[in-house]
């Protein structure tokens, strides 16, 4: 069968090769590349705001690993009946099933605690991540591609994946079928984002809002793109992601209200302070 230009074809093995008794997954070296790439800006951002990259890399190895065990848990919760009946493949030592609002929550768990241990700025240290994250996810999403595991339905459009590769990990029936291409979906939304993130976080002045603007955004395109990909249904027609999405969304509002009202108050509060101590200083004198 020919396909039309716009399709685009994998015939890569998820497997990329072998180091003695060691698999080595395409999927594990790409999302390791995006670790990094991730970790660099996030130190960074770091250095940027006067935080110190010392204490980026003591975050980081904190929150690498309960980032990928907050991942894990949201797939297996998201796939529940499978997991129950194969309940040996939860712990798996492949680095493979991994959900991207596990890990923002994982690795944001290992963030407060650390800088509850160090008695940083939360909210600040929060933002630093606002920049990493899509740029992470960005190149995370080609170990998707290649893998095949975050598959759309199928498709009569003039673009799409055709996924040739007996290994891949979308079910037989689609081998050889053109589907919805949905992690470049995503990748676009990410670099959309990337775009959006770049020119304001340098503008906000309130700690907290970057990150905010970060899953707002993401979680914003997330609810359209999870309409194309194959996953349970779990209320009212939406998948567990537009599920957290919408979550997300109707939270971020608030929230971004509290955080502006709150750096109002302290503002006022502290310029209150510097009156009265000058008030003091003039009576004094």
């Amino acid at each position: 069968m020919t396909l039309p230009l716009g399709y685009l074809t994998i015939n890569l093995d998820p497997i990329a090769g072998h180091i003695g008794p060691l698999t080595i997954h395409w999927y594990g070296v790409i999302m390791g590349f995006a670790t990094l790439v991730g970790c660099a800006i996030f130190a960074r951002q770091m250095q940027r705001r006067g935080l110190g990259t010392e204490h980026a890399y003591g975050i980081m190895l904190i929150s690498i690993p309960l980032g990928i065990i907050g991942a894990r848990l949201v797939h297996v919760l998201d796939d529940a009946g499978y997991f129950w009946h194969h309940p040996g493949q939860i712990f798996g030592t492949q680095l493979v099933g991994l959900a991207i609002y596990g890990v923002i929550a994982g690795g944001c768990a290992g963030l407060i605690i650390y800088c509850r241990w160090k008695r940083l700025s939360i909210l600040r240290v929060l933002d630093c991540t606002a920049l990493a994250f899509p740029a992470a996810q960005i190149i995370g999403r080609c170990a998707n591609i290649i893998n095949g595991d975050t598959w759309g339905y199928r498709t009569h459009l003039p673009w799409g994946i055709v996924y040739t590769n007996p290994h891949a990990f979308l079910p037989p029936s689609l081998l050889g079928v053109p589907t919805q291409p949905t992690p470049i979906y995503e990748q676009i939304w990410l670099a959309v984002m990337l775009g959006i993130l770049l020119w304001l976080v340098p503008r906000l002045k309130v700690d907290g809002l970057a990150f905010l603007a970060y899953v707002a955004l993401y979680s914003f395109g997330r609810i359209f793109i999870s309409i194309f990909r194959v996953n349970n249904v779990l209320f009212l027609g939406l998948r567990e992601a537009q599920l957290i999405a919408l979550a997300v969304l109707l939270l971020s509002g608030p929230a971004a209200w509290w955080l502006v009202h709150r750096h109002a108050a302290s503002v006022a509060r502290n310029s209150s302070e510097l009156a009265e101590g000058d008030h003091e200083t003039g009576r004094g004198r």
